[in-house]
């Protein structure tokens, strides 16, 4: 026979229970009969009864007892708070259940539970089968209701919403229902979310109340979850603006501009707004916006002012600045639109564009003015008549003298590529032209040393100039006031290192050195030609100068002086009445050259020798003779010089100035007051190798004063220095080899 474990004492079979009345009540009294301690708990369920109102209906102490040991007992109070069947009468059979969870058996007894009629009022029971809710803005939701009288008699139900906006129910906010006893009636209410200020996003609980005539109110709730919806935008109006905004008189002043931003929330969703600034150009700006930042309600727009300002270039063109911004919102949820916003700031330089290329062109015109490319430059080069030009010995530098006091060194490319300066450098050094005008007035001591020598640099004109042949570092001058200066081409100074003077006023006509530039002979216009001795010039322990270690009278003007033959014993001389005299300066001797005659206003202008021919002797005077002679016979004193050839016709009969034989005699060139210069080739011999002469040179109403000649390469250089406009010409002429003389 089985053992029962779990013994069950019920206190009563029947029950009577009267709803809204006193609770029913009853004892069970349960004894472990097990061998292990244990405890138990007990359970109720009513035929016919909902399962999910198992533990509504009624209430049991204590809930569950503790663990007791074998033969022990424990006593439950229960108690029948409500009709398990709403709106249920008669008899019902209650299944009282007991288990345990440390045995494995359990027992069930059957209560009888007669439920009477009802006394009391008994309230609607609400639910809602769904108590959250998500909607958009402007469209319908339907939330259902259920509604259960668990009363005994028919309930006539008003159902209202009571917690939400009104403008929330299209409809109606009132239900009215008529429930059965113990039955369920569903209905559902309409709800429309507005859109705009009036209901942002967010959750919005409602709260649905039941009132009948046989009970009190009852209530259920939830909650509408307002979904976010719309947009938010930035727009900025004008997108560009242009400093200045307007001209005044103040032309150069800067002020700023400002742009208006505007922030539109059209969303139902608060914000806060604000603007970052990017881009590259936004560092060159000064910006600030007003506000930094805004809390912007929906369907609200707030202003934003950025105020650009920029310094403003005095050249240049307008300048157009990007200024790149960006919308930042605080709730992102929401479409944005614009949040990117490219403003443009033109920024117009203080002079217009139009200023600036008429002040350009103006710029340019002072530029070519005041530049070697303007030949009435009187900054640049000679503003007077030049008296004599000179190549150097490679032919790449060339030394001017001018009645102007300056003697120039020029670059000899600059003649031939416009974008080089031609002008190397000037002296006196006195800096910039002005500053020689400016300081023309005052004389310049030079550090002469020597008896005799000048004291003052006085301002005269420069009539021949003559490199140094050693070297070429040094350039003699002769002046219109008898003074002789040497100047250092490689040192910047602004005076010359060593000037010296015979006799004042006695003006210096020629120059030429010695071969071995140990000593200078000058010519001049009292008809003395002297012998100076150079060797002390270079000695930087000496205080002595130049002395004068020969000296020699003529008796007429002095014009121009050439060493002849191929030492340097014999010195050519040349000048007024047609005179033609070889000294011999060693042995104290002359050997008159017999020339046309000619009266006090007759001139030999003009001597020159070919350096490797140097027998070959070239003459020009003022009656437009140029005459080639063959000076062998003649140097030894023993027969006459030999002239191979004369002509007067190749400057039009008028004077002939200056001209220079090329260095092997192959080429003569002539300058005279007929404006021409002229390229005449030579034969072998010496004579004219074309009966006519090649014009190099052309100028209208120009006397040529100077000429000189080098062969450079395949070409030659021909440089002329003329009288009316001061200029110094230097032009290129191939070599003319096929004639017989320049062979190579």
């Amino acid at each position: 026979m089985a053992t029962t474990v779990i013994n069950t004492i019920v206190s009563t079979k029947e029950l009577h229970f009267q709803p809204g009345g006193v609770p029913a009540s009853f004892e069970v009294t349960v004894v472990n009969g097990s061998d292990r301690f244990a405890s138990f708990q007990v359970e109720l369920v009513a035929a016919g009864a909902a399962a999910d109102r198992n533990g509504d209906w009624y209430s049991i102490s204590p809930t569950a007892s503790s663990k007791k040991p074998p033969g022990a007992a424990t006593q439950f109070q229960i108690s029948i708070l409500n009709t398990p069947v709403p709106g249920f009468v008669g008899m019902m059979n209650i299944r009282v259940r007991v288990f345990s969870m440390e045995l494995p058996d359990e027992t069930r007894e059957i209560l009888r539970l007669v439920v009477e009629r009802g006394t009391g009022l008994i309230a609607l029971q609400l639910e809602l089968p769904v108590k959250q809710f998500q909607i958009n803005p402007g469209s319908r939701i339907e939330v259902p209701v259920r509604v259960s009288n668990p009363g005994q008699l028919l309930s006539n139900a008003l159902l209202t919403e009571v917690a939400i906006d009104p403008r929330w129910l299209p409809l109606s906010g009132e239900r009215r229902l008529q429930v059965p006893p113990g039955k369920s009636v569903e209905t559902t209410f309409t709800y429309q979310a507005p859109f705009g200020a009036t209901a942002p996003s967010q959750a919005y609980p409602f709260i649905i109340e039941a009132t009948h005539n046989n009970g009190p109110a009852s209530q259920v709730s939830g909650s509408l979850e307002l979904m976010p919806m719309g947009f938010v935008e930035f727009t900025s109006t004008p997108k560009q603006r242009t400093i200045p905004s307007k001209l005044g008189w103040k032309f150069w002043q800067s002020d700023p501009v400002t742009y208006s931003l505007e922030a539109k929330n059209a969303s139902n969703l608060p914000q806060e707004a604000t603007l970052e600034m990017a881009g590259d150009n936004s560092v060159e700006c000064n910006l600030t916006l007003i506000p930094e930042a805004s809390a912007i309600a929906p369907e609200e727009t707030v202003e934003f002012l950025l105020t650009a300002s920029k310094k403003r270039p005095w050249f240049g063109r307008s300048r157009k600045l990007l200024l790149d911004l960006t919308g930042i919102w605080s709730d992102p949820r929401v479409d944005t639109r614009n949040e990117r916003q490219t403003l443009e700031l033109v920024v117009k330089p203080v002079l217009p564009l139009a200023v600036q290329l008429l002040g350009g062109l103006f710029l340019l015109y002072l530029l070519w003015w005041l530049s070697w490319l303007n030949s009435k430059n009187p900054f640049f080069g000679h503003n007077e008549p030049v008296n004599t030009v000179k190549f150097n010995g490679v032919g790449e530098r060339l030394i001017s003298g001018s009645n102007d006091q300056t003697i120039i060194e020029w670059n000899i490319p600059g003649f031939f590529n416009p974008i080089v300066n031609q002008e190397m450098q000037r002296f006196p050094n006195k800096g910039n032209r002005l500053g020689q005008w400016l300081t023309r007035p005052f004389q310049n001591r030079t550090n002469c040393q020597s008896p005799g020598c000048s004291d003052l640099l006085a301002e005269k004109a420069v009539r021949v100039v003559q490199y140094r042949p050693v070297n070429n570092n040094w350039v003699a001058t002769g002046l219109e006031n008898g003074e002789i200066h040497f100047w250092n081409l490689t040192e910047k100074r602004p005076d010359p290192f060593h000037s010296f003077v015979y006799q004042r006023d006695d003006r210096v006509f020629a120059l030429e050195f010695t071969q071995d530039s140990r000593s200078l002979f000058s010519g001049h216009g009292s008809g003395t030609v002297l012998q100076w001795d150079l060797r002390d010039l270079e000695r930087t322990d000496s205080n002595l100068g130049a002395r004068v270690s020969n000296l020699k009278e003529f008796n007429f003007a002095v014009y121009a002086l050439k060493f002849v033959g191929n030492d340097d014993r014999i010195l050519a001389v040349a000048g007024q009445l047609n005179q033609l005299i070889l000294w011999n300066w060693q042995t104290q001797t002359e050997t008159v050259v017999p020339y046309r005659g000619g009266g006090k206003d007759a001139y030999i202008n003009s001597l020159d020798t070919a350096e490797f021919n140097p027998n070959l002797l070239a003459t020009a005077d003022n009656q437009g003779y140029i005459t080639l002679w063959n000076m062998q016979p003649c140097l030894n004193g023993g027969s006459d010089c030999q002239r191979i050839q004369q002509w007067n016709d190749g400057h039009n009969g008028q004077p002939v100035r200056s001209v220079a034989l090329s260095e092997d005699g192959c080429y003569l060139v002539s300058g005279g007051d007929d404006g021409r210069v002229m390229l005449w080739p030579l034969n072998i011999d010496g004579s004219r190798a074309l009966s006519q002469g090649e014009q190099i040179i052309r100028a209208k109403n120009k006397n040529f004063n100077s000429v000189d000649l080098k062969e450079v390469g395949d070409h030659l250089l021909i440089a002329a220095g003329s009288d009316n406009q001061q200029e110094v010409r230097v032009e290129s002429h191939p070599r003319l080899p096929n004639l017989g003389c320049d062979v190579p």
